[in-house]
């Protein structure tokens, strides 16, 4: 199965090969036109066909040396005979727009193939500008010993993704103070936005088209607001304990997992980051949570389940020259 850099390695291939056939095109077409240059210089005079068959009565005849024949002068003025047929480059030097020929949509995307892989660990100082924004899930990065202490929280309790796109006024589940949300996103100034929601909206069964409608809008209001160079990270709705199923059928951790591929297609879509971090925070066999990092709800994490996450966060970021790494720089083992 293929991952992020299975898609990156085949995309540079695919140039090198387009790099190289045109290299060889390109020196053929010199070859061919030096071979002609080189023919045209060197070619035999023409013979008188009288004399032809003089020669040829006479085979007892040593043979005279013979002259060089004098090449013509080149006429001054006169149109270069032409080996290769003309181009007329005047229309390559116009711009139009170019047919889509192939389908960029995404289906069928499994995310914990689209999720950024491990990338060597970026020091306390990488998250002094990121602001989380979520639901009451994300808030505990904020409350609980991360060590993040600097980074920002717009994570507010019960608040779905349409609570975001409504701007509706909420309380922040870390600072204590009623906000609304979009403001305090862009009051923080962040160089990277890491977006936690969806669980409140998925106790509703059925309602995932809406759903990622709404989020797909929040991107667009976050790209609209904030400025252009800051990077967005979606990351995935972890899942529940089993039991919390039994009171909130819409937390079926398989339907959160769909979910996820849903929110993995959008990320590439809108040219966000896909975080997985369910792979740090559920059973890979059912995706349900660890019950080492359960609270009493079976929904938000224990104290040691947002360290597990925190540390996830830190070593799988994608490659920046801001950034400031623990030991080896990946830019180094993997290259730009």
């Amino acid at each position: 199965m293929a991952d992020f850099y299975t898609y990156r390695n085949e995309y540079a291939n695919r140039r090198r090969k387009r790099r190289v056939v045109l290299a060889l095109i390109v020196l053929l077409a010199l070859l061919c036109a030096g071979a002609g240059w080189y023919w045209m210089q060197h070619r035999p005079a023409e013979t008188d066909p009288a004399q032809a068959d003089a020669v040829a009565a006479e085979p007892t005849a040593t043979p005279a040396m013979t002259q060089a024949p004098t090449p013509e002068p080149p006429q001054t003025g006169a149109e270069p005979r032409r080996i290769v047929q003309a181009v007329d480059t005047a229309v390559w030097d116009t711009s139009a727009a170019v047919e889509q020929t192939i389908d960029t949509e995404y289906l069928n995307t499994d995310h914990r193939m689209i999720g950024v892989p491990m990338l060597g660990t970026v020091t306390n100082s990488y998250f002094d500008t990121v602001t989380f924004v979520g639901d009451s899930i994300a808030s505990g990065l904020g409350i609980y010993q991360t060590g993040y202490p600097n980074a920002k929280y717009a994570t507010y309790i019960s608040a779905g993704v349409n609570s975001f796109v409504n701007n509706a006024s909420m309380n922040n589940a870390v600072t204590k103070v009623s906000e609304t949300p979009m403001e305090t996103i862009v009051a923080s100034q962040p160089d990277y936005v890491y977006i936690l929601v969806g669980t409140n909206n998925l106790v509703t069964q059925g309602n995932e088209e809406s759903f990622i409608a709404y989020y797909e809008r929040f991107i667009d209001m976050l790209r609209e607001q904030l400025n252009p160079g800051v990077i967005l990270y979606i990351q995935a709705i972890p899942g529940v304990q089993e039991t919390v199923v039994q009171t909130k059928p819409g937390l079926d951790n398989a339907r959160i997992a769909t979910v996820n591929d849903l929110l993995a297609n959008l990320a590439l879509r809108k040219g966000c980051y896909f975080v997985n971090i369910r792979e740090a925070l559920t059973n890979p066999a059912d995706g349900s949570q660890i019950d080492e990092y359960q609270t009493s709800d079976g929904v938000h994490f224990s104290p040691s389940g947002y360290r597990v996450w925190a540390e996830y966060l830190a070593t799988h970021t994608v490659w920046n020259r801001r950034s400031q790494y623990s030991g080896q720089n990946p830019y180094y083992i993997y290259g730009a």
